[in-house]
Formats: structure tokens, sequence, C-alpha cells
């Protein structure tokens, strides 16, 4: 596309109109100044000749014939001169143009209606109009006009033409400005705003004030902006959640093929344990070694023990994830719930030399699937203890959030490192790889938190303070 822009169609409409003004003003001026003398000698042959039909329509008996006369001839700053048929004057009034004693040189005729003739006399350099017509009672009448009158006049009508038609000029374009300007504004407005549509800029809107074409135009362009907003953020939504589909895919991707890995691990060290250990029991019951079968055999009892409880975690885990598994909700006292699910672990806490406090508010009532939410708090419990170091501190607390309370596990120890925060909610994630199998840990505690907060649609996590970690979960209130 080319950046280039022309002349703004503000000062283009404008030219253009200008353009049309000065053709009509130069249009004018040509016909009055090649006319406009030609129109007013015409006009004024014209009333000469209505002049003498007048004297024809008066009566010559009458009194005030020759009143009626000199009033015609003041009226009409000409001179009359009235003929019998024998040609004696009967009212002379041109005498000063005869007394000049200058022979007169006719430089013109035209014969007009009726016999009527006009004749352009030059005397002394100067022209008259003279027309001679002839009168009903047999007479004849001649009218003498000083025809530079009438080209003054028409001087001054042409100078007065100028005058107008400049000032007429001058204002049409200061108006042409304007009305361009008040036109082409919302034009103007229209082409920026469709520039910045054309950069994906739909924040600006036409003002369509107008009923006309314009304002038609300025509302199908705000129509046009709206829907093309719409549909890029529409396209950009679509984009996101395929951009999220697609990573989700390849993240549960690199998560089955790591569920696998982990699980293929898992199962195979007491897998091999115990194929070891039944060969090596077969062996004694045949050489008669009882007391050591039975050890061989209880450790093969331990080994499967982990693997059941390793197959019941990954059922109980499916069921939730699948949502299989269903709410039992009930009424619960916060205080004795927890009481309640400490109360096994107290002999672990004096074993390891774990000091262990729980400060919960009494009568406190929620509601929740209290089963569930004890496997929640019991993996923290557990967590805790295994990862309980130098005070070696274990420390429930409650927090009231309003509509819901904040129950959270906090054991002294190292901190979880920035790159395994969030991973450590994923199956068969340990964060802590030096740790070994004998706790009977298999990284899938964090997993069922995380299945069993999403079925009660309550939050979780975990967060690194001076001296410890803190797992807490959120319990709604009754």
């Amino acid at each position: 596309m080319s950046n280039k822009k022309g002349l703004s169609i503000r000062f283009k409409m404008f030219f253009e109109i200008s353009a049309i003004i000065l053709a009509a003003v130069v249009l004018i001026l040509f016909i009055n100044t090649r006319y406009l003398d030609d129109i007013y000698l015409y006009n004024k042959k014209q009333d000469m000749q209505s002049s003498a039909e007048y004297i024809n329509s008066l009566d010559i008996l009458s009194g005030i014939y020759f009143g009626s006369v000199k009033n015609l001839e003041t009226e009409k700053n000409c001179s009359v001169d009235i003929f019998d048929k024998d040609g004696t004057p009967l009212y002379i009034s041109s005498k000063i143009i005869n007394e000049s004693g200058s022979a007169a040189r006719v430089v013109d005729t035209q014969e007009l209606k009726n016999g009527t003739v006009i004749e352009t006399h030059e005397i002394e350099g100067k022209q008259y109009l003279l027309l001679k017509s002839g009168l009903s009672f047999g007479g004849e009448v001649e009218i003498y006009c000083y025809k530079g009158d009438v080209d003054a006049n028409a001087d001054i009508a042409l100078a007065f033409t100028w005058f107008s038609v400049l000032f007429i000029l001058f204002a049409s374009l200061i108006f042409a400005f304007a009305y361009t300007k008040r036109f082409t504004k919302p034009l103007i407005k229209m082409s920026g705003i469709t520039e910045k549509m054309a950069n994906m800029d739909f924040s600006e809107k036409c003002s369509a004030n107008s009923r006309d074409e314009i304002g038609r135009l300025s509302e199908s362009i705000n129509n046009l902006s709206v829907s093309l907003d719409t549909t890029l953020k529409d396209l950009n939504e679509k984009n996101r959640r395929l951009c999220d589909d697609i990573e989700k895919k390849q993240t549960l991707e690199q998560l089955r093929k790591e569920f696998i890995s982990s699980i293929s691990h898992e199962l195979k060290t007491p897998i091999a344990i115990i194929k070891g250990y039944a060969e090596g029991a077969q062996l004694m019951i045949e050489s008669g070694d009882g007391k050591g079968a039975k050890e061989y055999c209880d450790i093969i009892e331990k080994e499967s023990d982990k693997m059941n409880a390793l197959v019941f975690e990954l059922l109980e885990l499916s069921r939730y994830e699948l949502g299989d598994s269903r709410l039992d909700l009930d009424d619960f006292e916060l205080k004795g719930f927890v009481e309640d699910c400490t109360a096994s672990e107290k002999l672990m806490f004096e074993e390891k030399g774990i000091d262990f406090s729980c400060d919960i508010p009494e009568n406190i009532i929620c509601r929740g699937d209290s089963v569930k939410l004890a496997m929640v708090l019991n993996n923290y419990v557990s967590n805790a203890v295994s990862h309980a170091s130098g005070e070696k501190k274990i420390a429930i607390r409650s927090e009231d959030k309003g509509g819901f309370m904040r129950l959270s596990v906090f054991n002294s120890g190292e901190n979880i490192k920035a790159e395994d925060m969030d991973k450590i909610w994923n199956s068969f994630y340990r964060a802590d790889k030096s740790h070994s199998r004998k706790e009977g840990r298999f990284g899938l505690g964090l997993s069922i938190v995380s299945a069993i907060q999403k079925l009660h649609g309550m939050d979780y996590g975990a967060e690194n303070t001076d001296g410890g970690v803190i797992f807490w979960f959120d319990i709604s209130k009754a």
C-alpha cells in the first residue's frame, strides 16, 4: 500500500467549487463587457419608439398637447420636434443642436416597425440618436437623444457589475471554503477512523448526526467497526483457546509419558523384590530353613502391601480426576475434625521428636465431605512429618476468610525450590529426590489433594516462609 498522500478532499472540493464560481464570474463579466452597451442602446431605441407612439396617441387639438410633450422630454431626457404635414414646425425643442452651425453626419440608420427610422447623427464629435416617425394627423415627429448619456449609463452599470461580481466572488470563496470545511469534516473524520480500523484499532467511532448519505455512511462504518472488533476478539479468543488446547495436549502427553514412566518405575522395584525373595523363600523351604523362609515371606507381604497401597492411590486419584467420585457433604466442627485426623499421628510425632501444635478455634462449623477432606489434611501432615527438619516443628492453624476457613499446615525445614513449586501437585513428582522409598511415599498425595479440592470447588496451595513451608486448603463454612 502506498503511503503517499495527495491533496486533501477539503482543498480539492474548495478548488473545484472556486473554479466553477470563477468561471461563472468571468462569463458574466465577458457578457456585460461585450454586450452591455448594445443592450442599453437597444433599450434606448425601444424607449424612443414608445415615446413616439405616446405622442401619436395624443390629441393635437387638446389644450394639454404641448404640455404633455414637454413633460415627456423632461421624463425621457430627450428633445422633440413636431412638424405639420406640410413641414411647418409645430413644436421645436432641438434648436440648440440645429443652431450649432455644424452639419450633422449620419453614422447609422435603422428602420423600425411602422416606417419608424432611427438615425445616429454625429455633430462636433458628439453622437445623437434621431427617431423619425409619422403622426396620425399627417405630420411628423423627430426625437433626439444624446448617445453619450446612454454610453455613460452603460459604463456605470458595467462598473457596478464589476464591483458587484468581484464582491460576490470574494464572498462566495469564503462561503465555499466554510461550506467545504463543514461538508468534508465528517469525511476526513471517517478517513482517519478507517485508517485506524485498517491498523486494527476500533476504539474511535464516527459521529452520525445527519440523516443523509453521510450519516448513513457513518452508521455503516460504526457497524462495520463493531462487527470487525467483535469478530477479531472472537477470533483472538478462539486462537488463544486453540493455543491453550494445544499446550494442554502437549502437557497431557508429557504427563502421560511421565506417568507411565513413573508407575513403571514404582512397580518395577517391588516386583523385582517380590520375585527375588520368593525365589529365596522357595530355596529356604527346600533346604528346611523355615525361619528364614518366614522372614522372606514377611518382606514379600510388606512389598505387596506397598504395591496395593500404590494401586489404591492410583484408583482413588483416577476416580477424582474422572469425576466418578461423589461428595458426601456433611456439617462438622472444625477443631474436632482436626483433632480426630491428627490423633493417630501423635505417636509418630513423639518417635521423631517433632514439636506439634494445633491452634483451631472452637465452635466453627464447616461443610464438606469430611472423609475426603481428612485425606487432604492427612496428606499434608504426612508430608510435613517427612520434611520436618531443623527445629522439627509442625503447626496447624486456621484463618477465617469470611465465607470459608483456610486451614494451614506448617513444617520447619528447607523451602521448596521455585522451579518445583508448580510441579509438586503432579502425579509421581517428588522434589526431594534423596528420600528413599522406604517411607512409602509415591508422589501421589498432593495430586489427590488437588483433585479433592477441585471436587469441592475450593482453593489450595503452598508457600515458603522463614524457616519452613506452609501447605493450605480452604473449607467452606456451613
